[in-house]
């Protein structure tokens, strides 16, 4: 009896301790704070270049909030440049005659967005839905817009092009090119962002812009783990433009383990920030969307999700933060209703044929091979089919962020 009224006693205590322990957190949540629209649009008087870490590539929610920023007079007076990781540096210009063209109804957009969308990515095709969400809330802005007040948008991945495309070239692309070392994609998406950056027509005597880059590439970081230079996309141009360049993350979820020593790219899984405690603090001040900077805050001491062997500081790798909906509303999606013809499905699979001969997927060759007429319904099924579901297992979260509230 006596064990169980100490075990009972430390569990009390323990939960008091946790409750007690967000605190200064919630504390600093109740502060009066910007909205995440306006504090980046902020950080813009005072810099050049807003880099915004993406959370899951196939989240829709966070859209919304990109859309409303590019669609606020003071981006369109006085940023008008925005960049993504997703797309190929090459197809650039026809990226900007997509959405700075004029369509007479969203049929005459679609078809346009098929033929260009099948040249934009090296997967055989980017399956994700906020894509199209994305370039079709672009253009719907521009279409308000003068010609010469229209935004602009640069396509920083690696060059590529699916023509004549065979397995030794992909091979090569993939092994070669893109992962010669660890860091080589990012310096790439950072060079191609730097040349397209300088070529930029200012705007008021000034070159601004915001970029769009999935939050392990928006990382300020140059480390060395496991004997490896590990640098990404944010440290690359922060090197070039100095202070004129602020990282933002937008909350999302660790999809790595903290472990770094086993390997460089251990096996993933799903974590909450902090193990729960930001998103309990968010929770118990109603989920309020907010822009902060971590200097200054309790979430900046913390250590980063993915500290690399480092032991790595929040506010060591990004300047702020954004909170814009909790972690139980992210929403994927994947597919374009009706965009897919069979002719692009049958290229899909062409695609896809080379894509699994490189990385090994036997199974899925022998039959996209055997099977190619079936192959090529069920792609154009698939990619032209809107599918919606959540971006993880919320349940399993829950239970990390609730062991810090009164539940």
């Amino acid at each position: 009896m006596r064990y169980i009224l100490l075990s009972f006693l430390l569990l009390f205590q323990f939960e008091v301790y946790s409750q007690d322990e967000i605190t200064p957190y919630v504390d600093f949540l109740e502060k009066e704070h910007l909205s995440p629209q306006d504090y980046i649009l902020k950080l813009f008087e005072n810099n050049d270049i807003v880099i915004l870490g993406e959370r899951d590539h196939r989240d829709t929610t966070q859209y919304t909030l990109i859309l409303d920023i590019l669609a606020d007079e003071r981006f369109i007076e006085n940023v008008g440049h925005v960049y993504t990781e997703v797309g190929n540096i090459n197809v650039t210009e026809q990226a900007n005659d997509l959405i700075k063209g004029e369509y007479n109804n969203i049929k005459a957009f679609n078809e346009a967005f098929s033929r260009y969308y099948m040249n934009e990515n090296w997967e055989p095709l980017w399956e994700n839905y906020n894509r199209y969400q994305f370039l079709r809330g672009l253009t719907d802005i521009n279409q308000t817009l003068p010609y010469d007040n229209k935004i602009t948008i640069g396509l920083t991945d690696m060059a590529f092009n699916w023509e004549g495309m065979t397995t030794e070239r992909y091979r090569r692309f993939i092994a070669e090119e893109m992962n010669s070392a660890h860091s080589t994609r990012d310096s790439i998406m950072a060079f191609n962002f730097i040349q397209l950056f300088e070529q930029q027509e200012p705007i008021n005597g000034q070159r601004k812009a915001l970029v769009i880059t999935n939050r392990p590439h928006a990382e300020n970081i140059d480390v060395i783990c496991n004997q490896v230079i590990v640098k990404k996309q944010g440290h690359f141009i922060s090197d070039v433009y100095g202070d004129r360049v602020k990282t933002i993350a937008l909350n999302w979820y660790k999809w790595m383990p903290v472990d770094w020593y086993e390997r460089l790219i251990p096996q993933k899984r799903i974590e909450l920030s902090a193990n729960g405690k930001w998103d309990a603090a968010f929770e118990k001040t109603g989920c309020k969307a907010v822009g902060f900077s971590f200097e200054g805050s309790p979430f900046g001491n913390d250590e980063y999700d993915y500290p690399l062997c480092n032991d790595l500081k929040w506010k060591e790798v990004f300047d702020g933060f954004i909170f814009y909906r909790p972690f139980y509303e992210f929403t994927g999606a994947t597919g374009f209703e009706g965009l897919i013809d069979y002719e692009m499905a049958k290229e899909i699979i062409k695609r896809e044929i080379i894509f699994d001969k490189v990385y090994g997927n036997k199974s899925n060759v022998l039959v996209n091979q055997i099977f190619r007429p079936i192959a090529n319904w069920k792609a154009k099924k698939y990619y032209g089919t809107f599918y919606s579901y959540p971006c993880s297992n919320h349940d399993e979260m829950r239970v990390d962020m609730d062991k810090w509230l009164d539940k």
